[in-house]
């Protein structure tokens, strides 16, 4: 009996560890986004900006359980059209990898123009770029 704790106990460590490293996702390990529905179609202009900015070293998947990361956008139906949040989080949604805010600048300008929503995703994913960087 005193031959089976330890290795009873060495059993339990190692699946606490592994679950402790399945939970723990670093944002510079992201390499598949599920982004969900947004208002507004951003989500579409967000999916056309990580292509675009990561040129294959990030994709975005059509299926949630293919991904790393889920993006999701943060209260953007309570927001302005020219404005959105949105975050980047784990699959089980507990931990919160990172997060933006952006706007359509050109209208602080009054240079109202289209491409709002392009411009706002650029942004986010731009700032999501140099996150993963550090």
């Amino acid at each position: 009996m005193k031959k089976s704790l330890p290795v009873a106990l060495f059993a339990l460590l190692l699946t606490c560890g592994t679950l402790f490293a399945q939970s723990t996702l670093m944002l510079s390990n992201v390499r598949r986004i599920y982004i969900e529905k947004m208002a507004d179609n951003l989500d579409q202009y967000l999916a056309s900006s990580i292509s675009s900015k990561f040129k294959g070293s990030v994709t975005v998947v059509l299926d949630k359980k293919e991904a790393d990361a889920v993006m999701k956008g943060i209260n953007i139906g309570a927001q302005t059209t020219e404005k959105a949040t949105v975050q980047l989080v784990d699959l089980g949604e507990r931990q919160v990898l990172w997060s933006g805010t952006a706007n359509d600048r050109t209208l602080m300008t009054l240079d109202i123009s289209h491409g709002g929503q392009q411009k706002i995703a650029d942004n986010l994913i731009g700032q999501l770029k140099k996150a993963m960087r550090k």
